[in-house]
């Protein structure tokens, strides 16, 4: 489940939004104030308020992503995050939403501050587990395997092809079952996965964003989710097989992956890293050579497995599109960034990281600059959305972070490039259509 197509055009409202505070903040009488505080169960809630609002959204995170998922159990994290909502709100419901992410899945409710209490009792009962239905889990299975079928035709295959990697390079497999999965999957199975995995307290924070202050939520909050029980655990770590590999799978498309495992944000690497993924991105949509072979096309530093963090280059290529020609532009970019000589921008790169981390960026500033139909109440979650995942990911390094990409240099962005995405220790995948399954080996470019 995703959120409606006008995200992507609030996220580049917000970044807009966020360069132009960096450069010059203004002061707001009703500026968004901010409160974290944890539950005696281990749950961290983030408050993000927003004087005068009448909106109150609520979303929940969660450990259990794409690229967590057992072997042989593909895509089992999408189909719980349907479940999950379905076992308290009806399809097609615009008070939830949900994603599911490679490194954790998302719950949301959308309300007013008159209703808020409504949704936090959705969120209460999805955290309890309530039991799922045979009925929901066959209404659910098409669903699910449709979103695989919309992004392969869109050309923006990401997330589900780093949820194919993490069969390759957690589980050896060679061919990867997305959709048929899915289609094997049973209620009892599921349901246990969901158990036993899911809500793991001390790793679940919950973000509530519009005009509720945190003195009004904290009693509320504390009353209904401070006695949710779980005995959830985090995925086992298993051994890597990071290496490169073809893979097949039951996508109509095609697919090209490089990763390395890097430090996580407690190294002072890995600020560097994150500036690396943002200038990456920048060049790879600025490239009309690759822009003609390929779909999306993203870096990024941000995939948690359970055993450590990776950097990736994803991309999805077009019908005519050679992986061994956009395996090369990719790697001409690569090599760009370790010896540094166009990094004159990091600076600057990593100051807009760094804003959106500590300071909360106003919705109204945004609202300002955003198109006619793009309400207050999308840019408020949208910035919420922003803030509650940065509490999760980071977490009490968000401080840290943020200090350390404000005064990164260019120099010291090359350095951990050279440092930690170097060729040597790059592992290349590629993903084609297939439903045999084949032996994983060396990338090579036969039939290509």
């Amino acid at each position: 489940m995703r959120w409606p197509a006008v995200q992507a055009v609030v996220q580049t409202v917000v970044l807009a939004a966020v360069h132009a505070v960096s450069v010059c903040q203004s002061a707001s009488a009703a500026a968004p104030q901010t409160d974290r505080f944890t539950l005696e169960n281990g749950i961290r809630v983030v408050v993000f308020h927003v004087p005068e609002s009448t909106n109150a959204a609520i979303f929940t995170y969660l450990p259990m992503g794409l690229a967590s998922d057992a072997p042989g159990r593909a895509q089992w994290s999408h189909l719980i995050e349907h479940l999950v909502l379905r076992s308290t709100v009806p399809s097609g419901s615009p008070e939830a939403n949900a994603e599911t992410l490679p490194d954790h899945m998302r719950l949301d409710s959308y309300g007013t501050v008159k209703n808020w209490q409504e949704g936090l009792s959705h969120h209460a009962r999805w955290l309890e587990g309530v039991p799922f239905t045979d009925e929901n889990l066959q209404a659910e299975k098409p669903r699910v395997n449709a979103e695989c079928d919309i992004t392969a035709r869109i050309l923006a295959t990401h997330k589900f092809a780093l949820a194919a990697w993490a069969q390759g390079c957690r589980h050896a497999r060679a061919h990867v079952a997305l959709k048929g999965d899915v289609e094997r999957a049973t209620l009892g199975d599921v349901q246990k996965w969901r158990d036993e995995h899911l809500v793991v307290l001390d790793r679940t924070v919950v973000c509530i964003v519009g005009g509720l202050d945190a003195e009004t939520i904290k009693p509320i909050v504390r009353q209904r989710l401070e006695r949710i029980r779980s005995k959830a655990t985090p995925v086992a770590p298993v051994q890597l097989h990071h290496a490169d590999r073809d893979m097949t799978w039951d996508l109509s498309a095609r697919h090209l992956l490089f990763t390395w495992r890097i430090p996580g944000p407690d190294d002072d690497d890995h600020a560097a890293l994150m500036v690396a993924a943002q200038w990456l991105a920048t060049q790879f949509f600025a490239d009309p050579q690759l822009k003609r072979q390929t779909g999306m096309v993203l870096a990024g530093a941000d995939l948690a497995l359970p055993e450590g963090h990776v950097f990736y280059v994803s991309v999805s290529l077009r019908p005519e599109g050679a992986f061994c020609d956009v395996r090369k532009m990719i790697e001409a970019h690569l090599e760009a960034l370790r010896t540094g000589d166009k990094l004159g921008g990091a600076r600057m790169i990593g100051r807009s990281l760094a804003l959106p981390l500590t300071v909360p960026t106003d919705p109204a500033e945004v609202k300002a600059n955003a198109p006619a139909n793009v309400t207050l109440a999308m840019i408020e979650g949208n910035i919420g959305l922003q803030w509650g995942m940065h509490e999760y990911r980071y977490g009490e390094h968000r401080t840290q972070l943020a200090d350390m990409l404000k005064a990164l240099t260019p120099e010291r962005v090359a350095e951990a490039a050279r440092t930690h995405l170097a060729a040597d220790t790059c592992a290349v995948v590629t993903l084609l259509p297939g439903p045999i399954e084949k032996t994983a080996g060396p990338t090579t470019e036969t039939g290509d």
